[in-house]
């Protein structure tokens, strides 16, 4: 295992310079940009297309406090509620608090959410006991929200975008982080920064089955791990209960608001199964509903169970959600009229970098906001429509951190004497889809729902393996660095969720089936890198 992915020699390869470095160009990294004031230089970096990122995707909304008849009590306790005894009450309370302002600020930069009789539309999704999420063109919050903030984002003189580059590693100097190693049409950059923001996204494409876009590999976790940097609570990743299951197609993600618009779920022989399993039924917390499936699942022995909407009023359906209704039109199928296939999927990464309140990692000179930490927000259980509002708390709060930081030191360069070789290994080829496929398919198996010891030892012994002669080669394009970032993830994860005998929110062990509250009210801090 190497510290860093490919050889670089300073003297051979191109140097950039910048005040702040974000690395990620979903709704926490174009928050933090939008923080930069006039006179501080920043450069945003995405391995794809500035559109391309989980924000974009997102269906369901922002949770927010906006409502006479709620408080912000409410959304706290529904928070922790979630979390399963994992959250931090003082980041929870903090990020509540910040909510009503976000969601105006987004206003502010041009985002036409839905409004009802000319005011925001609230709806209300599973755990929440209030309507309070706010959403827009019925369900692509994400793709509104990002269109306006990235039109904001290009106006800024001061921040430049480079899209199409992928972030390799973290540069590092005495235990401080000080800038990235890129690539960048097909060259090696080295870009100094003198505060780096890391919001990189999630790992979702480790499981075959998810609702993540094929840029969520987990190279910024994978790279800030490689750097020395604490990462805590892999082993709690949420399933998202419904994604659409049509054989042969792309996954479509469901969005938590079906349910809370009083879709039902029914198992193959028509049975309401969520009114057995808990009080709340289908708007009960995601860890709930999608272990329910699960059992509905092995139970019938059916592929999926099936989302009903037919009791609902037709024009609010369609009027209300008319992406999902796009897409099942596609395949045939009428929301209005016909149940929906609908099984679990992958979809949100709730350990990852270990941050405190504002955005600090545990390496100096890096921060980091959005679906690669651990904030403390989460615990164990997302709640839904609270990944966007972390985004938008933590950007901002990493933006305003770093900008004291450039402010507080001089503004000194030096570029250091650098010279990193990958050693070579067998260079016989590899197969790397059949690698990642292989990978892919043995999260979903052996990492999934539900867990237990003899198959995670398994996919611990069959990773560890791949790691072994994958990690040692030097790769030179892009699925090749994917394929090792993911393998470091999902070692780290499967570790995590071997250590942690218990169930607790998203990560049940069916030998382990007991929350305990003695033992493993805690969180599990990731093993350094060998040499940190």
């Amino acid at each position: 295992m190497h510290r860093y992915l490919v050889s670089f020699d300073p003297k051979r390869v191109g140097h950039h310079f910048t005040d702040v470095l974000i690395i990620g160009g979903g709704i926490a990294g174009l928050r933090a940009a939008l923080e930069m004031p006039a006179d501080v230089d920043a450069l945003v970096v995405t391995k794809d297309q500035i559109r391309e990122s989980n924000s974009t995707y997102a269906q369901g909304g922002i949770a927010g406090v906006l409502s006479p008849e709620d408080r912000f009590e409410n959304h706290v306790e529904d928070t922790l509620t979630a979390g399963a005894g994992l959250c931090d009450r003082t980041v929870v309370e903090h990020v509540v608090r910040e909510a009503p302002a976000q969601i105006h600020d987004l206003i502010r930069f041009g985002v036409q959410f839905d409004l009802k009789n000319g005011e925001l539309a609230l709806t209300r999704e599973g755990g929440h006991s209030h309507p309070r999420i706010v959403h827009a063109l019925g369900d692509a919050t994400g793709f509104e929200v990002m269109r306006a903030i990235i039109a904001r984002v290009r106006a800024m003189p001061n921040v430049r975008i480079w899209d199409d580059t992928f972030t390799l590693d973290l540069l590092t100097d005495r235990g401080r982080c000080v800038g990235a190693v890129l690539h960048r049409r097909g060259e090696t950059i080295l870009v100094w920064a003198r505060e780096t923001i890391l919001a990189s996204g999630g790992a979702g494409m480790v499981y075959r089955e998810t609702t993540n876009p094929p840029v969520a590999t987990g190279d910024g976790m994978a790279a800030a791990w490689r750097a020395g940097a604490e990462l805590r609570d892999l082993e709690f990743v949420q399933f998202h209960p419904t994604v659409l299951y049509v054989a042969g197609a792309a996954r479509s993600l469901i969005t938590e608001a079906v349910r809370g618009e009083g879709a039902y779920l029914r198992d193959k022989n028509g049975h309401r199964f969520m009114l057995d399993v808990d009080p709340r039924a289908e708007r009960a917390t995601r860890d709930v509903v999608s272990q329910a499936i699960f059992r509905c699942m092995e139970r019938t022995q059916h592929p999926n169970v099936y989302l009903d909407m037919t009791h609902l009023d037709p024009d609010m359906v369609r009027h209300r959600f008319p992406g999902i209704d796009r897409v099942c039109r596609s395949f045939g199928l009428d929301i209005t009229r016909d149940l929906i296939p609908v099984r679990p999927g992958a979809h949100y990464c709730l350990g990852g970098v270990t941050v405190d309140i504002e955005g600090r990692t545990t390496l100096p000179g890096l921060w980091a906001a959005g679906e690669v930490t651990s904030s403390g927000l989460h615990g164990a259980n997302r709640l839904a429509s609270n990944s966007l509002l972390e985004g938008l708390v933590y950007g901002t709060s990493c933006a305003r951190g770093a900008v004291a930081e450039v402010r507080r030191s001089p503004q000194t360069w030096s570029v250091l004497p650098l010279q990193y070789n990958v050693a070579q290994g067998d260079e016989s080829a590899l197969d790397v889809a059949d690698i990642t496929n292989s990978l892919r398919s043995l999260m979903v198996r052996h990492m999934g729902i539900v867990r237990e010891r003899r198959r995670l030892e398994e996919a611990q012994r069959d990773v560890a393996f791949w790691c072994r002669y994958a990690l040692a080669r030097e790769f030179h394009d892009r699925s090749g660095w994917e394929l090792q970032n993911m393998l470091t993830v999902s070692q780290l994860m499967i570790g995590s969720a071997l250590r942690r005998e218990e169930s607790r929110g998203c990560h049940f062990r069916s030998d382990f089936p007991q929350r305990d509250d003695e033992h493993w009210q805690r969180h599990l801090v990731c093993p350094p890198f060998p040499g940190c």
